[in-house]
């Protein structure tokens, strides 16, 4: 149970940074806190990923972030609400990370955990995802 949690996990940080890190719709949409929304599949950990984000919008000071990913029949859903000063520091890192990747020839590696631990990104996404009081993860 505590391996499909750390995959699970990585796959909510593997799929957002690929995704979302660079992708200006979402820093702005994140940014204002207005609606989004994206689905796609990537290939993670040697798994094939069916992921759904989703910014809902505000509830009252929180803006609500959802996620919901579908790998080997294991069904997860995340639920984040961020107060502004966890957006801004989300968008600010997310902001900085593109412009150092448009100046850089290497793609990142996103096959494993290990490859992405120390991205700035990830690091800032982990943070909140790790926090229960600002993020919620629940597998079916």
């Amino acid at each position: 149970m505590k391996r499909i949690l750390l995959i699970t996990l990585f796959i909510f940080l593997g799929t957002t940074l690929i995704s979302l890190a660079d992708d200006v719709k979402f820093i702005n949409a994140l940014k204002n806190c207005s609606s989004y929304s994206e689905s796609g599949t990537i290939n993670t950990e040697g798994l094939n990923v069916n992921s759904h984000k989703q910014i809902l919008g505000w509830d009252n000071d929180k803006c609500v972030y959802q996620e919901k990913v579908n790998f080997s029949g294991t069904n997860s859903s995340m639920v984040c609400k961020f107060n502004k000063s966890q957006i801004n520091e989300l968008v600010n890192v997310m902001e900085a990370y593109n412009t150092v990747q448009m100046y850089s020839p290497q793609e990142i590696d996103t096959s494993s955990y290990e490859k992405v631990k120390n991205n700035p990104v990830v690091k800032v996404w982990g943070k909140y995802l790790q926090d229960s009081s600002v993020c919620t993860l629940t597998n079916n």
